[in-house]
């Protein structure tokens, strides 16, 4: 019984701070701004962050108490713990979260519609340069095996220039960004694949 409380308790930690992280990076996302003329940056905007992290928390939530549930009813009935990997996929949805946030704030994505012409910037210092039209090889849509709670995390694997560009779904939900994403979808096949977690 202690063992499980344990369990339990270590548990709620890592969910506590993996949260607070993640709120704090989604926080710092939301101050970026556009400062390159002729392009705009590809970015979520604060709404669908916030919007993004409460849904993702929400899920993250059942899953605690799901786990909570099942692993003291386990005690007296083994076939709860049937709901066990339930629950620790309802959780892993934060860490699923925190690597699209990471990975969204690691980089920008400028986009000029006029040339169609593309700059990504990495917080390493590192750029790539490509035409929208004529530069992109191949595209992957990488995505969740379902939604959680209308939360479908994924990302976009661009190839260009032997480069593999990875761009998170959480950039696809703002409507600003909507010509980048009709462009890349009108001009090239997208591969989609499905993964349990679509990790960049």
């Amino acid at each position: 019984m202690n063992k499980i409380l344990l369990i339990v308790i270590l548990v709620g930690i890592l969910i506590y701070f993996l949260s607070r992280r993640v709120m704090m990076k989604g926080k710092s996302m939301s101050i970026q701004k556009s400062n390159k003329q002729g392009y705009y940056l590809i970015e979520s905007g604060a709404s669908i962050i916030q919007k993004t992290i409460k849904k993702t928390l929400f899920s993250v939530g059942i899953g605690v108490v799901l786990f909570i549930i099942t692993i003291f009813l386990a005690l007296k009935v083994k076939i709860i713990l049937l709901m066990l990997p339930i629950s620790l996929y309802l959780m892993s949805q934060l860490f699923l979260l925190n690597n699209q946030l990471k990975y969204a704030k690691d980089q920008r994505i400028w986009f000029n519609p006029n040339t169609n012409v593309v700059m990504i910037e990495w917080l390493s210092g590192n750029t790539v340069t490509f035409n929208i039209l004529t530069d992109v090889q191949q595209v992957k849509a990488v995505k969740s095996v379902q939604k959680n709670n209308q939360i479908l995390f994924g990302y976009y694997e661009i190839s260009v220039h032997n480069n593999q560009i990875y761009v998170p779904f959480i950039l696809e939900d703002n409507p600003l960004n909507t010509r980048f994403f009709k462009t890349l979808k009108e001009n090239y096949p997208v591969d989609p694949k499905s993964s349990l977690f679509p990790m960049i």
